[in-house]
């Protein structure tokens, strides 16, 4: 029987607990801004809602 192998753990935000690399490059309220977003989508997508493409726009502009 072969060893399972180990995984590492992902780096996380410490505020939001979002993975880092959604966050990466960002500052301030941008990060915060996109990670609100990201949130939400989450929670709309576990519920089975439809998710706007205006939550995809906003969150590909947020930090420019």
């Amino acid at each position: 029987m072969s060893k399972k192998r180990k995984r590492k753990r992902v780096a996380r935000d410490k505020q939001t607990d979002l993975p880092k690399k959604y966050l990466s490059g960002l500052k301030g309220g941008a990060r915060s801004e996109r990670a609100s977003l990201i949130k939400a989508m989450s929670e709309a997508y576990k519920k089975g809602q439809r998710i706007p493409r205006s939550m995809f726009r906003a969150r590909a502009r947020s930090g420019y």
